[in-house]
């Protein structure tokens, strides 16, 4: 699975599907941006409002006061935020940026509001940044006079150091770990509009004054107007590389070199194959024509099909194209994999189970899936998901689920044969059925374990983000390793959103409805999940800012 600072957090439904599935809907007319700029909502429908939030917290997210103090903080937040609006009332943009501070204490980088105005992304500092060693670098210009700042470390804004500006940051949005909370400062510095909540006090028709340190150790200060109109186009360094074009769909791979001993695989997104729709389709959601028909389009350029099942199955496949691939692996005894995660933030990790299905033995992923979730239901959970049902979800349980209990089937703790909650489980298959290209491989195991090169190695970044991270995890705990900058994704987190609307502002957001473990063990790595070998500013220079330096890390001897 998204508009504005959020559009790319493309966070988890099931699966972790990424959200930009509703970007649609935040490209809006100019009346209501005119509205939501000038019209003021009562005090009382604002107050409403807040306790509809409060009550979507409270009723949906697993704990929404875990990592804000307690229940007694949770609701000493939620009262000061009633008390501070004012008699006058608020606009809806007044009040979005109201609401922002009580929305972060819950410290979940899944649990968000979607601003109520479209994406301006482009229209604040005219840089493309990046991160490495929580520095934040300009990675890309779109002026030619600024082609020697690329490589150039941001340190302070209209004198106001970077340190301070993330922690204004931190009120603003929930986060996983520090390198979540510098994506989002790479988007809000993005977007002018985003950039005045963090800078207030800054006039933007005047000139922005930024302070960089140069790859040469050299300071350098400049005055940006962020009105300036710049080109389409951005300037990068070269690259010694070429990898695989993911313009019109996310997942492509391909050989390095002429004996192809080295494979790339691209996994730029895990929404945009054939087996996420089937599931979902199956799921009974309501959005799978419209966001296949995107797909399609983006890929063909066509007008799509009208009928569901021809739009799906014209859309590629996961399935056939890592089948494909560990062929032509296997004919050329390809010694080297790396899997490239560095711009994959979200969508169905059902992609991740295909994968591995060609690569590994199952008692081998089995081992390794030491992992589990803990759910909560809720009404907001039926009304995402109108195809389940208590009277579905309660077949061959021990006890009955009401609809605000969680559900603890995954958690080993009921594994036990005196603890189990469920008898006879047959839900890895029953979750394979709903993709029947993808299951009918799996049923044939024509392919099961076909080949895996001697060595893989994962490029992350951290961009890499919800089901890229956990396509990134299984390849680590089956032997892979990683290479690059840390995941902003925390293992052991809160995921799998829920959306919701407020009835009097109409806000839209999401809220986490999952826990999630990843490391149940070893909190360290579920807070961080350190690469093997770091990408470092250092690499960055020896690799003069090559837009690919993790990649020609990973090819190091």
């Amino acid at each position: 699975m998204i508009f504005s600072f959020w559009n790319r957090v493309k966070d988890s439904f099931p699966c972790g599907l990424k959200l930009f599935l509703i970007i649609p809907v935040f490209y809006l007319f100019s009346p209501f941006l005119y509205c939501q700029e000038t019209m003021r909502l009562k005090k009382e429908l604002l107050i409403e409002d807040v306790r509809q939030l409060a009550e979507i917290l409270e009723k949906s997210h697993p704990d929404p006061y875990l990592r804000g103090g307690g229940k007694i903080a949770f609701h000493r937040r939620f009262q000061e935020t009633l008390l501070k609006i004012p008699e006058e009332g608020l606009t809806i943009k007044e009040f979005f940026i109201h609401l922002l501070p009580f929305v972060a204490s819950i410290k979940d980088g899944h649990t968000f509001l979607l601003p109520p105005w479209p994406a301006k992304s482009g229209s604040g500092l005219p840089f493309d940044l990046n991160i490495v060693e929580k520095s934040i670098y300009i990675e890309k210009v779109y002026f030619p006079e600024h082609r020697d700042l690329i490589g150039a470390r941001l340190e302070t804004l209209n004198c106001i150091p970077l340190s301070q500006i993330l922690d204004r940051l931190k009120s603003l949005v929930g986060w996983d770990n520090e390198y979540q909370l510098l994506t989002y400062l790479c988007r809000f510095l993005a977007d002018e509009g985003l950039l005045a909540l963090l800078m207030p006090e800054g006039d933007f028709n005047q000139p922005l004054e930024v302070s960089l340190k140069l790859p040469s150790g050299q300071e350098k200060n400049l005055f940006i107007s962020l009105k300036e109109a710049r080109p389409a186009i951005p300037v990068e360094a070269s690259s010694r590389i070429i990898v695989p074009s993911t313009e019109k769909i996310d997942f492509a791979y391909a050989f390095l070199d002429p004996k192809k001993e080295v494979c790339l695989l691209r996994i730029d997104g895990m929404f945009s194959y054939r087996e996420n729709f089937e599931f979902f389709q199956r799921m009974g959601t309501p959005w799978v024509s419209g966001q296949a028909a995107r797909v399609y389009s983006q890929i063909y350029g066509t007008k799509p099909p009208a009928n569901q099942d021809e739009l799906i199955a014209a859309i590629p496949s996961a399935t056939e194209l890592f089948r494909k691939m560990v062929i032509e692996m296997k004919r050329a005894s390809t010694r080297k994999l790396i899997v490239d995660l560095r711009k994959n933030s979200g969508g169905n990790s059902l992609l991740a189970n295909i994968l591995v299905y060609f690569l590994f033995p199952e008692e081998e992923i089995t081992r390794i899936s030491t992992s589990f979730s803990v759910k909560k239901y809720s009404d907001l959970y039926f009304a995402n998901y109108p195809n389940d049902s208590l009277e579905k979800i309660n077949q061959r349980r021990k006890i009955t689920l009401l609809k605000e209990d969680y559900d603890f089937a995954e958690d080993p703790h009921f594994k036990t044969e005196s603890l189990r909650l469920i008898e006879g489980e047959t839900k890895s298959e029953k979750y394979l059925e709903l993709t029947p290209t993808f299951y009918a491989e799996y049923k044939s195991g024509a392919y099961k374990n076909y080949y895996r090169p001697p060595e893989i190695i994962v490029i992350s970044s951290a961009w890499t983000y919800s089901s890229g991270y956990t396509l990134m995890s299984m390849l680590y705990k089956l032997g892979a390793k990683i290479v690059g900058v840390p995941s902003g994704q925390s293992g052991n987190c809160f995921g799998d959103t829920l959306m919701f609307q407020l009835k009097n502002s109409g806000l839209r957001g999401y809220v986490s409805h999952k826990l999630f473990l990843d490391f149940p063990e070893d909190p360290t790595s579920g807070y961080l999940l350190r690469p093997y070998r770091e990408l470092i500013y250092n690499d960055l220079i020896r690799y003069c800012f090559d837009p690919n330096a993790s990649i020609l890390l990973a090819l190091e001897k």
